[in-house]
């Protein structure tokens, strides 16, 4: 996805992502998750529970600004200036210096970076979406960043490369499945070469239109070098925006955990791992389908947006991903020609004014403080299980005792708690309870409970 960081940046890239057809109506939530890989594992999973780690909160930031005001496991580097054609201005010939001080500034806070490896030079293809002409110009790239920033100002730069961005969109790769197999082939054997301990993360794919699982499964599904494709990957990407509105409904957390659910099956069916690890390396909400001058996503609540963030971490630690990069920390507003809004309706800042964090990206240090300990099966249905009436509930065990987080996005309900000692809403704010039986009420945001 791309965004301007300001108001004359250039919005082209999501474009064309977003004049397509929208997808079927949701289907029932699928609740599969999958056990994390020895491999660019950021949790551990054992009967015990899941641990989740630092590096799984992640998001976007060109500006870094964020470690100023956010604590941040991990950033992927998108839209920030270091493309390849914007590293690579001629052959051989690299410009490091944005690079090099996005990744000091990543080392400073002990924040973890993955780079996208996409977008063609002129002089290596005839366009940005299209492969190299010569896979040689692109492993020379690949070897010249893994080379630098295997051991950068004394240590670990750069921990994973990601092949491409987006490439079932036309935006970012016109070319076929089978070359994007091909530059997948190309990064492993460069940092099988170069960098054994990097971990290469399979291009990323968008996932709410059925054109677009229909791509993921033909990539998938491929062998290079007589190898099935997924042997060159450590990890899948998966932009997982949901579909802007379902009915009468904005999109949700639950619809993009939804589309993961279905991609999980498109994986399986094409042989993949079910043990190899799925990151969500976009996401946000709001993001319409329509022509110019309609791409502004409409405004939501300031309730609604904190919610989004904490429901989105929840579940996503819940159903098994090793990172989830938000998308995005420093927005900028679209032109007046394109509604003039962001494309994303859950700012984590004020657009433009980067230091001014918002009460939804605060959430994103409430939902590290909620998922501190171990996230364990609420019932037989797994961790963050939905019951009949559609409440989910989330139970972490720590130190202190036992959260549980509860929220249904579609109605007020009530439940009944016993042993309660606070509570605490996605405001973070804590208020003491009884420890007697108690009924809650929750829903659309949020309700962290503990017992002793």
């Amino acid at each position: 996805m791309a965004t301007p960081r300001g108001r004359s940046g250039p919005v082209r890239r999501r474009l064309s992502v977003l004049t397509a057809a929208v997808a079927a109506a949701a289907a029932s939530l699928s609740l599969t998750t999958a056990a994390p890989s020895a491999v660019a594992a950021t949790g551990t999973r054992t009967v015990a529970g899941i641990r989740v780690s630092p590096a799984y909160f992640g998001l976007h930031d060109g500006s870094m600004a964020a470690y100023d005001g956010l604590t941040v496991g991990s950033v992927r580097l998108w839209d920030a200036g270091v493309q390849w054609n914007q590293v690579e201005t001629s052959p051989g010939v690299y410009d490091w210096g944005r690079l090099d001080a996005l990744v000091s500034a990543a080392q400073a806070h002990g924040t973890e970076v993955t780079l996208v490896l996409a977008m063609t030079p002129s002089f290596a293809g005839p366009a940005a979406n299209l492969p190299p002409t010569d896979l040689a110009d692109y492993a020379d790239y690949v070897r010249a960043v893994m080379t630098r920033y295997r051991d950068f100002n004394g240590s670990r730069g750069i921990a994973a490369y990601q092949v491409w961005n987006e490439g079932n969109v036309r935006t970012f790769w016109e070319g076929t499945p089978a070359d994007l197999a091909r530059l997948t082939q190309v990064v492993d054997q460069v940092r099988d070469q170069v960098d054994p301990a990097a971990t290469v993360v399979a291009p990323s794919f968008a996932v709410r239109l059925a054109g677009q699982q229909r791509w993921i499964s033909a990539f998938e599904s491929q062998t290079v070098g007589g190898r099935p494709v997924w042997r060159y990957y450590d990890a899948n990407g998966l932009s997982l925006y949901p579909m802007a509105t379902y009915g009468d409904r904005p999109g949700g957390p639950e619809d993009a955990m939804r589309l993961l659910g279905q991609v999980r099956g498109l994986l399986a069916d094409a042989g993949v791992p079910a043990t190899k690890p799925v990151w969500a390396t976009e996401i946000n909400y709001g993001l319409k389908s329509g022509a110019p001058g309609q791409l502004s996503a409409v405004p939501v609540g300031e309730g609604r947006q904190v919610a989004n963030v904490l429901r989105t971490y929840l579940l996503g630690a819940s159903r098994g991903l090793d990172r989830m990069f938000w998308y995005r920390y420093d927005w900028g507003r679209l032109p007046e020609s394109q509604g003039g809004g962001t494309l994303g309706n859950t700012l984590l800042t004020t657009p433009g004014q980067w230091h001014e964090v918002t009460p939804a990206g605060e959430a994103l240090t409430t939902a590290e403080d909620w998922l501190s300990g171990r996230l364990v099966d609420a019932g037989a249905k797994g961790p963050c299980a939905r019951d009949r009436r559609g409440t989910f509930t989330c139970v972490v065990r720590y130190s202190g005792g036992t959260r549980t987080i509860y929220w249904n996005p579609q109605r007020k309900v009530t439940v009944q708690v016993r042993g309660a000692v606070s509570r605490q809403g996605q405001n973070g704010r804590t208020t003491p309870m009884s420890g007697k039986l108690s009924h809650v009420t929750v829903g659309f945001r949020p309700v962290a409970v503990v017992t002793r």
